[in-house]
C-alpha cells in the first residue's frame, strides 16, 4: 500500500470558489443553504439547497468542453486542478 499525502486543496461549493473564499466563508459562519435561484421553486419541495452561485463555466472551460461536461463533473475538474496548482506539484512521481 502506498502513503499518500494531501498537500493541496481545491474546491467549488456553495460557500465559494477557491481556497480563500470558502475558507474565510467558513470561518466567518457564511450560510452555505440559502434561498434557491437556479429552478423554479415552486414544483420543489424544499425551496432552501446549497447552491453554487454566479458560476460560468466559460471561465474554466473551451466551450465545446463545457458542452460535453454535466456541471458537477465540471465542478470536480475544477476543485482538482485548484488542488494540483495549490500543492505546487509539477506533475513528477517520486
Amino acid at each position: 500500500m502506498r502513503r499518500v499525502a494531501i498537500t493541496g486543496i481545491g474546491v467549488i461549493s456553495a460557500l465559494g470558489a477557491g481556497r480563500e473564499e470558502f475558507w474565510t466563508s467558513l470561518a466567518q459562519g457564511c450560510p452555505g443553504i440559502r434561498p434557491i435561484e437556479a429552478a423554479d421553486r415552486t414544483q420543489l419541495r424544499f425551496q432552501n439547497g446549497a447552491e453554487v452561485r454566479g458560476y460560468d463555466p466559460r471561465e474554466h472551460f473551451e466551450e465545446r468542453r463545457a458542452d460535453l461536461l454535466d456541471r458537477f463533473a465540471q465542478f470536480a475538474l475544477i476543485a482538482a486542478r485548484e488542488a494540483v496548482e495549490d500543492a505546487g506539484w509539477n506533475g513528477e512521481l517520486s
